[in-house]
């Protein structure tokens, strides 16, 4: 059930992050556009699609190699994902490279951002988890 909360909580991040990028990237590139609600249907299934990886993250400790290993992996899954259905979907046009540049820069800063966030969010988990242990071994001792 954690796994579950942890990518629904990662959805939610993603979703609102992606949101908020593609204001940005609309407003800086194509001001004039009109957009129709299937932009809304396309940034959910993008965002589904860039969260899905966290389930592969383990529930336990492993090694920095490993763990670097998985950050590495999900952020190629996330240029891919993003730069694949940008193209498909006609987001931006590969041959004007300020499209492809601020895509990237977004893609990066969405990448950390949520990085940021999630690894806070479980460094808190962790803290809250040995304190309740610590407070559990006082009332056992006593």
């Amino acid at each position: 059930m954690n796994r579950i909360k942890s990518f629904l909580h990662c959805y939610v991040c993603v979703m609102s992050c992606v949101t908020l990028a593609t204001a940005v990237f609309i407003t800086v590139f194509m001001p004039e556009v009109v957009l129709g609600v299937e932009l809304l249907w396309q940034m959910m299934l993008v965002s589904f699609l860039c969260s899905i990886f966290s389930l592969f993250y383990p529930g336990k400790t492993v090694s920095k190699k490993k763990m670097a290993l998985l950050i590495a992996l999900h952020y190629v899954e996330v240029h891919g994902v993003v730069l694949g259905f940008g193209f498909l979907f006609s987001w931006f046009s590969i041959e004007y490279l300020p499209h492809v540049i601020g895509m990237l820069i977004l893609i990066n800063g969405i990448f950390l951002l949520i990085s940021a966030v999630e690894w806070n969010r479980e460094k808190e988990i962790a803290r809250q988890m040995n304190r309740r242990l610590a407070e559990y071994q006082k009332s056992v001792v006593q």
